[in-house]
């Protein structure tokens, strides 16, 4: 079955992945149909490049509701900036469509400052959710990190099992400043977190973050509970506008650094003796998906929900004065 597939955020600007996933999405025998920008210049101009580089040839529109008016669409990819994600979410679903979109979530402008800002986030990600579910579609995000994760285990084959998980370590790069950092970077460490020990509890949050301070890297450790015991984790952050950008992760601290061979953008693992390659990870986690699909598999709802209530956990504890590292 071949799935026609409409793509939210389709350009390049701020490091964005829609052309890319277009790509994936063609090479793995899906049609893309048509595209949503924030106006038509700029989705006309995305349709050129898809056209130009990747023989795409699809229709660019302002907005998803006339999209979906005009196409039978299968599939919608979310690429475009967190704050738009929820109402693209919504009114996909709404239609009966299948959705794969980038982290987060969603997210808003606002900070969060109280617990009761985290109950909101988390009852609106039910309310996703329940919405999936209802509308028999699947929603699932574009983790790609996990992936990596066969690598690493022959790398270092003594850490597969999840009980001899004590501490994780993630070290990123994204191209935001500040607490966006948070947003931008959290859910590859969460996503990380629930692929090696499962759904858990966060405890202990602290962080150095000072709001003033748009240029410092942020440090961020808590304490991950879950069914096999208790985790240390932390994740410090560097914004950096290079390409490709530095990255790594390490359990118990046994290290790997992320390396990327340009043009070809081939990826591999890199521990202190040996370098590995690595399946192109956009790639698997789209063969997930669109398998996902054929399998009439449901979304994993309790990780959707826990992710978007971690990473509001996190983003709260983290950029709140009281919880700084000494």
């Amino acid at each position: 079955m071949t799935f026609n597939v409409a793509i939210v955020g389709p350009g390049r600007s701020k490091q964005g992945t829609g052309p890319f996933i277009a790509r994936t999405f063609k090479q793995l025998g899906c049609d893309v149909q048509a595209i949503v920008s924030s106006s038509l210049d700029s989705g006309h101009q995305a349709a050129d490049v898809l056209k130009n580089e990747y023989a795409i040839n699809c229709t660019a529109y302002e907005n998803l509701e006339a999209l979906l008016k005009t196409h039978s669409i299968d599939i919608v990819v979310i690429s475009s900036p967190a704050n738009t994600h929820l109402q693209h979410l919504i009114t996909a679903v709404q239609a009966g469509c299948h959705v794969f979109c980038e982290k987060p979530l969603w997210w808003s402008n606002l900070d969060f400052t109280s617990e009761s800002d985290i109950r909101k986030i988390t009852s609106e990600a039910k309310e996703v959710v329940n919405l999936c579910r209802t509308n028999k579609v699947l929603l699932q995000l574009n983790t790609q990190w996990p992936y990596t994760l066969p690598t690493y285990y022959e790398l270092y084959p003594q850490l597969k099992s999840p009980q001899a998980i004590e501490s994780f370590s993630m070290w990123l790069s994204p191209q935001s400043q500040g607490s966006a950092m948070i947003v931008d970077a959290v859910p590859h460490l969460l996503s990380m977190l629930f692929s090696i020990v499962g759904n858990g509890k966060i405890n202990n949050i602290e962080s150095n973050y000072i709001a003033a301070n748009l240029d410092q890297d942020l440090l961020i450790k808590f304490d991950y509970l879950h069914a096999f015991g208790d985790t240390r984790v932390s994740i410090s952050l560097t914004s950096s506008n290079t390409s490709p950008k530095p990255a790594a992760y390490a359990i118990n601290d046994l290290r790997a650094d992320r390396h990327v061979e340009l043009p070809h953008y081939l990826i591999s693992l890199r521990s202190v003796e040996h370098q590995l390659p690595v399946e192109d990870p956009l790639v698997c986690s789209i063969k997930n998906f669109i398998s996902t699909i054929h399998s009439k598999a449901t979304s994993d709802e309790v990780t959707l929900i826990d992710g978007m209530t971690q990473l509001a956990q996190i983003y709260q504890a983290a950029t709140q004065p009281k919880n700084t590292l000494e």
